[in-house]
């Protein structure tokens, strides 16, 4: 047992919070100081135990604190400090299974004046979470982070105004049952500008990014763990001025630098796009609106769609030399009774992978919004665009929006389905796919018991590259009955994913993105729930969810499997609350050398809240 040398360390941690309250509550600077601190103090008994480390029981303390205050008035100076400490069966939704503690804290300072700033950090240890996979239930890990972030701003009248912002977050983590650590360190600096001169509202700004990823073996695209440093610079200007007829024009530059190091070598270019639009409206009807734009280096462009996403910049196939020039008018028309007519017109010239190609685009939608369905069923849109090549007509494509609600008797219901099929906005040759479906029914039974169900499935892709899509379909329904609720959920997707600090993620449709930069992914995943409320302020829930997944890059493929069990009771008494909790979570990764891991952990303790001052 485990007591003297855990009871030591937390005791004392809850000792020093026990005597800097009154310490606090006691100071005194005139009548400039205002401050309310409230939180809670809990004691109970816990232990984990599994493959993951030795076995452990001990008593625990646990408490978490909110602390506000201004100095003078909150324009002037405020503050927040929010410390906890606790097992996360304690403290945690998501019932995490490792004990967790941090500290969360901001303040401003002038608020109220030309010269407004601000600061916060946090930190947190020992955390739980998950490596994303898309569609599905991610991978354990278990880590800490940090995060520091601090801006002022000048807001003089009748000067240009200027805000800066820098932003730095560090995160270690490792991934149950896997060998290697994930390690992220990201570098946010931002600066803007705005300003009104003769009619014109002026913006300028400048954003750097730099990442630093270091992967494990079984997730990355090379034979051993990875480790890139990636970064981007992006600044611009923009304008805008108002036109006749309740009209706008506006006109913007930016340029978008990146650049990666990697195992793989080195990638680095640059983006510029110059952009001009105007609106007008010659009716309360009418709207019309043009714009023109230019773009180089589309490959570019498209690396930096990634690098957006959180990404780092990819190998994109024989982009070569490449630019964009393109022009294109709409107009929207209000037929009234909730029907609008849509129209569009636009063409662009091309160079790409060493060819020129100039496409066409032309058609127009119809749509139906209205405060009350048509037919008190419908609501929809849907049109045709028709592309024409250099080469000649290639055929007609097709976007359309379809929704219906209605009840029909105790059954409420809902559907939707959404298509689209046309021609990306960067690369004229590559023809984006993307649909969405999906449905809700629900049925009360009598007053104390009804069910509902759910489906939602999504596709996107290229049309000339049919292993470019990803596809997810979920499935969930729910019954409740008095004071009980049984829950089912089912998922299953799968698709082409990039590495990113949070897990994998689906990009946007991208022509000619080399395989060996990607992990493709598919699986499926399951959970079930049941909750209750037996008695008044009384709650218990119990949880349990498994997930299985394959990921396959050019030299690597891995079988995971996940499982988690998840219980808890949750009493209430005035200020009093017991909880009582169990955790077991098992983690097997086929490519990691590491054995699969299991932890169990449980936890029942009390804790009060107090409203100090």
């Amino acid at each position: 047992m485990e007591f003297p040398g855990k009871l030591a360390k937390t005791g004392w941690l809850l000792l020093v919070l026990a005597m800097c309250v009154p310490c606090v509550a006691q100071v005194e600077l005139g009548d400039q100081l205002n401050m309310n601190l409230n939180g809670t103090l809990g004691i109970g008994y816990g232990g984990d135990y599994g493959t993951f480390g030795p076995s452990s029981h001990s008593m625990n303390f646990s408490g978490n604190g909110n602390l506000q205050g201004a100095y003078h008035d909150p324009n002037f100076f405020s503050f927040t400090v929010q410390p906890y400490y606790n097992r996360n069966q304690n403290n945690s939704n998501t019932q995490s299974i490792f004990d967790e503690s941090g500290v969360i804290a901001s303040a401003n300072i002038f608020a109220g004046s030309h010269f407004p700033g601000f600061v916060s950090y946090g930190k947190n240890f020992n955390g739980s979470s998950e490596y994303g996979i898309p569609g599905l239930t991610g991978l354990i890990t278990q880590g800490s982070g940090q995060s520091f972030s601090v801006g002022w701003s000048e807001l003089l009248p009748g000067l240009p105004t200027l805000s800066a912002s820098y932003t730095s977050s560090t995160n270690n983590s490792s991934i149950l049952g896997a060998e290697g650590d994930l390690h992220s360190k990201t570098h946010l600096f931002n600066l803007t500008s705005t300003y009104s001169l003769a009619g014109f509202d002026l913006d300028g700004y400048y954003t750097r990014q730099n990442l630093n990823l270091d992967t494990p073996a079984f997730i990355g695209v090379e034979n051993s763990a990875t480790s890139s440093l990636a970064d981007s610079s992006t600044y611009g200007i923009f304008a805008a001025h108002l036109l006749p007829l309740s009209g706008n024009f506006s006109a913007a530059w930016s340029r978008t630098a990146y650049g990666n190091d990697s195992l793989s070598g080195t990638n680095d270019g640059s983006t510029d796009t110059t952009d001009a639009m105007a609106t007008i409206n010659p009716t309360t009807r009418l709207n019309l609106i043009g714009e023109v734009r230019y773009t180089t280096n589309l490959a570019g462009a498209l690396r930096q769609d990634l690098v957006n996403a959180g990404g780092e910049p990819i190998f994109i196939i024989g982009a070569g030399n490449s630019h964009s020039f393109g022009t294109s008018a709409f107009a929207n028309y209000n037929l009234g009774h909730g029907f609008l007519l849509h129209g569009r017109i636009s063409h662009q010239s091309q160079v790409f992978n060493g060819q020129s190609f100039d496409l066409t685009q032309y058609g127009g939608t119809v749509s139906y919004n209205y405060s009350r369905p048509l037919f008190g069923l419908l609501y929809f849109s849907f049109g045709m665009i028709d592309n024409a090549q250099e080469t000649g007509n290639s055929g007609l494509s097709f976007t359309g929006n379809v929704g219906m609600q209605r009840k029909f008797g105790r059954w409420e219901t809902s559907a939707d389905l959404s298509y689209a099929q046309n021609v990306q906005t960067l690369i004229a040759i590559y023809t984006t796919n993307s649909l969405s479906y999906g449905a809700y029914v629900r049925r009360r039974v009598n007053a104390y018991t009804y069910w509902s169900g759910t489906y939602r499935g999504t596709q996107s892709g290229l049309l000339q590259d049919k292993t470019s899509d990803n596809r997810s379909n979920i499935v969930s329904s729910t019954l409740g009955w008095y004071h009980y609720t049984f829950t089912g959920n089912y998922s299953k997707s799968h698709g082409r994913t990039i590495l990113t600090p949070s897990g994998l993620l689906n990009p946007s449709p991208v022509p000619g993105l080399d395989d060996n930069s990607l992990v493709l992914f598919d699986g499926s995943s399951y959970s079930v729930g049941v909750g209750a409320s037996p008695l008044r302020r009384m709650s218990i829930t119990f949880n349990y969810a498994s997930a299985t997944s394959d990921t396959l890059s050019d030299v690597r493929n891995s079988f995971n499997q996940t499982q988690r069990y998840y219980t808890r009771l949750d009493y209430n008494l005035r200020k009093l609350v017991f909880r009582a909790g169990y955790t077991r979570a098992y983690q097997s990764i086929s490519a990691s050398p590491t054995p699969p891991a299991t932890i169990n952990s449980y936890f029942f303790g009390v804790s009060r809240w107090f409203n100090v001052f």
